[in-house]
């Protein structure tokens, strides 16, 4: 799935005596990975007699030849992430630019979209319950208000692969901020403060106004995060499957797929309706083919929040 990785977009040390040894790779579990870079944990030894969590190394990927680019954008990603606190987005432990250049983050257990990945592989072809949908919805649309409004930036790459989940959904966090944008006060992709910077996010997550050359705003981020909710349900990424067509026409390679981005795909044939109200009205609002009649990134979750309540209590 090359096609669905982030393209490449054109600190602080730490201590000497807080420096950590990084075993060889082959001693190093891989978590996942990105355009030039690699997610490997590192499960820290006791000190002190302390058990130390462990942390989620993101490094350069030593199959990529050595280039600028890969390394300011980890760089930037590290001090964008010193300056962020929220629960719903991922912490910040360390950056070294020593012997070897590594960003090093809290440590969660899979990523949504490896989540999906498995439930395919295991020929477990249940869409994700409409709870745990709504609470995607709530923990990142928290973690997203907190981006737009506190920190005025946008996240650039929302999709399944950039969200981490603990336990059954006990919380999720928002991760991968190498593409950020800047916003100004209003919500809109400031242009002066970016530069020559423009908005590089997975192109089937994209919003219209990106794919067609529209304004971006906030409000782009929470397309992307609409997406999100499809593949949940669809168990596929976004506008890689049409029900319309048999199977003899969905292995024929001459399919173009790419002018479905920036459209809402359909929702799959097996999903209740009754049963999903819920995460399909939050779907359906993200997703509005205007940006400015989506909800922001806070009001999703208010609503969010309010549905999940409602289930507690059916």
């Amino acid at each position: 799935m090359a096609e669905f990785k982030t393209p490449v977009k054109t600190q602080t040390s730490l201590k000497p005596d807080d420096k950590i040894v990084i075993p060889p790779s082959p001693f190093l579990n891989r978590l996942g990975y990105g355009t030039g870079v690699s997610v490997m944990q590192l499960v820290r030894s006791p000190k002190a007699g302390q058990i130390r969590s462990p942390w989620a190394l993101k490094m350069l990927n030593k199959r990529v030849k050595p280039n600028k680019v890969y390394t300011e954008r980890l760089q930037a990603e590290a001090d964008l992430l010193k300056r962020m606190s929220h629960p719903n987005i991922v912490g910040f432990r360390a950056f070294s630019k020593s012997k070897i250049l590594y960003l090093g983050m809290e440590a969660c257990d899979l990523s949504l979209g490896d989540m999906i990945e498995k439930r395919v592989e295991e020929q477990d072809c249940e869409p994700f319950a409409p709870w745990q949908i709504v609470k995607v919805a709530l923990d990142i649309g928290s973690a997203l208000g907190y981006l737009h409004t506190k920190m005025q930036i946008l996240h650039g790459d929302m999709k399944s692969y950039n969200i981490l989940v603990n336990g059954n959904f006990i919380i999720c966090k928002l991760c991968d901020f190498g593409v950020t944008l800047p916003l100004d006060e209003n919500g809109v992709f400031n242009k002066e403060k970016a530069g020559n910077v423009v908005y590089y996010g997975t192109e089937a997550w994209s919003a219209p106004e990106v794919i067609h050359g529209g304004v971006i705003t906030n409000r782009t981020d929470v397309w992307s995060l609409g997406l999100t909710f499809w593949e949940m349900l669809a168990l596929a990424p976004p506008h890689s499957i049409d029900e319309t067509l048999d199977d003899s026409v969905m292995s024929d390679d001459s399919i173009d797929y790419f002018s479905r981005y920036g459209t809402v795909p359909p929702i799959p044939g097996n999903i209740c309706e009754q049963r999903y109200c819920a995460p399909l009205t939050l779907f359906f609002h993200c997703t509005s083919l205007t940006a400015s009649d989506r909800p922001s990134a806070c009001t999703l979750a208010e609503v969010a929040r309010l549905c999940l309540d409602n289930m507690e209590r059916d």
